[in-house]
């Protein structure tokens, strides 16, 4: 099982590294994708990282909190990002063509929070589940043989109600209900994210 973090924000990475679940640096580790995933991946990360605009966002939405700061590092993290675009790319080439491994795409939801960053700019950012079904789509189209599951862990108390089941009508879609109003919000999500990845590797 690979397990491919793609968003909110670097959550999900660092709780697979936590836990010994990440192997590999990837696109979306450690910046905030508040839209835009699908599109990346659509694209092949045409013009991932140029041009930014001056709050270091990309033109699929994505912001880049810990890179591209500083001039003197800009080629730096150029090539960073290019190698683990390729690296993704690669992988879902290589398991499209053979029918190896399964991928899991884990992301979690958007936060209340996150409906104000950026000038409250990203204001589609509420659609998690309609941005699963998009990537869906898009990898069912680009890599018919690829075995995945897309899991999504929602949060936003804005958005969505703490008591709902959410579903998609996709097979490929799981979708997780970790809404709470304090700070035991970030416990379930990180008991449900492991859970969640502990079961399908064993």
């Amino acid at each position: 099982m690979i397990f491919v973090p793609i968003g909110v924000d670097c959550d999900v990475a660092y709780l697979l590294n936590k836990y010994n679940f990440r192997k590999m640096s990837l696109p979306f580790d450690w910046n905030v994708s508040y839209t835009g995933v699908a599109k990346c991946i659509d694209s092949d990360f045409n013009e991932y990282t140029a041009p930014l605009n001056e709050s270091r966002v990309n033109k699929y939405n994505v912001y880049f909190h810990h890179d591209f700061e500083f001039q003197s590092l800009l080629i730096v993290d150029k090539e960073k990002y290019a190698r683990r675009c390729d690296r993704l790319l690669n992988i879902l080439k290589e398991n499209n063509e053979t029918s190896g491994e399964h991928i899991m795409f884990i992301r979690k939801g958007h936060l209340c929070r996150h409906h104000d960053e950026q000038g409250a700019a990203y204001s589609d950012i509420m659609k998690d589940i309609c941005e699963a079904e998009c990537l869906d789509n898009i990898l069912l189209n680009k890599y018919p043989n690829l075995k995945y599951k897309i899991i999504l862990i929602l949060g936003c108390t804005k958005c969505f109600n703490q008591d709902t089941t959410y579903k998609s009508n996709s097979e490929n879609i799981e979708i997780y209900n970790c809404i709470h109003d304090d700070e035991a919000r970030g416990k379930l999500f990180e008991e449900c994210l492991f859970n969640v990845c502990n079961s399908s590797n064993t």
